[in-house]
């Protein structure tokens, strides 16, 4: 019977050998790493190459699916796709009913488009895929795949408790910042800094506020605006050790903002701000009024105001809209950017988003860069700026404002900004 081994980062075929998976107690990796294949050896020397990495692994045949767990937030699936009579699919959504909140790892021998297809089928399970591999699995790949679960925010952590509204986080002072630097792609100086706004529960963990903001009324966000602008205020202050100037500002408008019940009490404040405001918008299809998010932008741009177009490349963000609105930056969806180096398609989105932005004479940021290999592909494309872990994960306002003042700024041009993301969406 054929074996499989780890050669020069892929499975091959070999000799039978006798290995035996061991559990280490005491483990450095928090959780469990469950690891779901049908092939008894696949899974003996996936269950194995984690267990020396300090894994605490349960080995699961598709026998066994239904007696995994009780689940943690830091546990880890591998999932194999095909599993005999069952297949990924069906995983997927058991993990999803049994509100599986930890990290996913996707691995097939079928063609990338359907492996890529899966990965989309998990998120809308709200599930948090970390990523997806094709057979013969390349274990430098997986390896640096699970070092970017290492490196994810604890913030982002899907977990779903009592969290509080925004208008109770707001009044209890439990509305916090981070920040992450945006690069020039070519001179890889400071341009720009995105802030993300999250709330803080009430046993101390951070949540994005995305939910919170659906239900929000005028007051609310005023308020968090206002909070919001008090903060990039204090980096400024924070700089001037370092004689860095302080950027202007992006915030981040969730749909129900646009709209000129919400928007109007916002506007004075940020005509009143020292410095530039770009708004940054995302789920453009979620607006209740197409019509009327288009006139309260384009009345802003005549006042001033500059937008930029969040997530491009997902549904919600789409090339109609983008030619709709008077955008005047677009931020490539990091969904695209993943890979982009190896993945034919995914450079052809990046390609083509490079291309429509500089038509349009609009700025393209390349959100979730994370190798090498992606920036390099994406300065080669022509992109303006890049973000994401390979060069900075976000920032407390401290550590920010070492971060800055240890590297170069750029020169004053436009569009230049510190971004606020009031829906907290991460971009990686």
């Amino acid at each position: 019977m054929a074996r499989y081994r780890a050669t020069l980062g892929r499975v091959q075929d070999v000799a039978p050998s006798d290995a035996v998976v061991t559990p280490i107690t005491g483990s450095s990796v928090a959780g469990r790493t469950y690891v779901v294949e049908d092939h008894d050896l696949v899974r003996s020397l996936l269950s194995s190459w984690f267990s020396a990495r300090g894994h605490r692994v349960e080995a699961c045949p598709p026998s066994r699916l239904e007696r995994m767990g009780p689940f943690d937030r830091r546990d880890l699936v591998v999932l194999d796709l095909c599993l005999g009579d069952r297949d990924g699919v069906e995983v997927l959504q058991l993990l999803a009913e049994r509100r599986f909140r930890g990290d996913v790892i996707l691995i097939s021998a079928f063609p990338d488009a359907v492996i890529e297809t899966a990965r989309a089928v998990g998120v809308d399970f709200g599930l948090h895929v970390l990523g997806a591999l094709r057979k013969p699995l390349a274990f430098d790949r997986l390896e640096a795949i699970l070092k970017t679960r290492r490196l994810r925010d604890p913030a982002e952590s899907p977990e779903d408790p009592e969290r509080p509204s925004l208008a109770e986080a707001l009044a209890a002072g439990r509305v916090t910042f981070h920040y992450q630097p945006i690069l020039d792609a070519t001179t890889l100086a400071v341009v720009s800094v995105e802030m993300l706004a999250r709330l803080v529960d009430e046993v101390g963990r951070e949540v994005s506020v995305a939910g919170a903001l659906a239900g929000a009324g005028s007051e609310d966000l005023r308020e968090l605006a206002r909070v919001a602008l008090d903060s990039v205020a204090e980096i400024g202050r924070r700089l001037t050790d370092c004689g860095a100037p302080p950027p202007p500002v992006a915030i981040n408008v969730p749909s129900n903002l646009l709209q000129r019940r919400h928007f109007a009490p916002i506007v004075p404040l940020i005509q009143a701000s020292p410095v530039p405001i770009t708004l940054e918008v995302s789920e453009i299809d979620a607006f209740e009024d197409l019509s009327e998010a288009r006139r309260v932008t384009t009345s802003a741009v005549l006042r001033g105001l500059r937008f930029s177009l969040d997530d491009f490349g997902t549904f919600n963000s789409n090339i109609d809209r983008f030619l709709q609105f008077p955008f005047d930056e677009l931020k490539l969806d990091r969904a695209y950017v993943r890979n982009c180096a190896q993945d034919p398609i995914h450079d052809a989105v990046c390609r083509l988003a490079i291309e429509l932005a500089h038509e349009r004479h609009a700025t393209i940021v390349a959100e979730g860069v994370e190798t090498m290999a992606e920036f390099l592909r994406l300065r080669e494309l022509g992109v303006d700026r890049v973000q994401g872990y390979y060069f900075s994960r976000p920032l407390t306002l401290s550590a920010l404002a070492e971060w800055i003042c240890s590297h170069p700024v750029e020169p004053d041009r436009r569009p230049r900004a510190v971004e606020v993301s009031l829906s907290g969406e991460a971009a990686p």
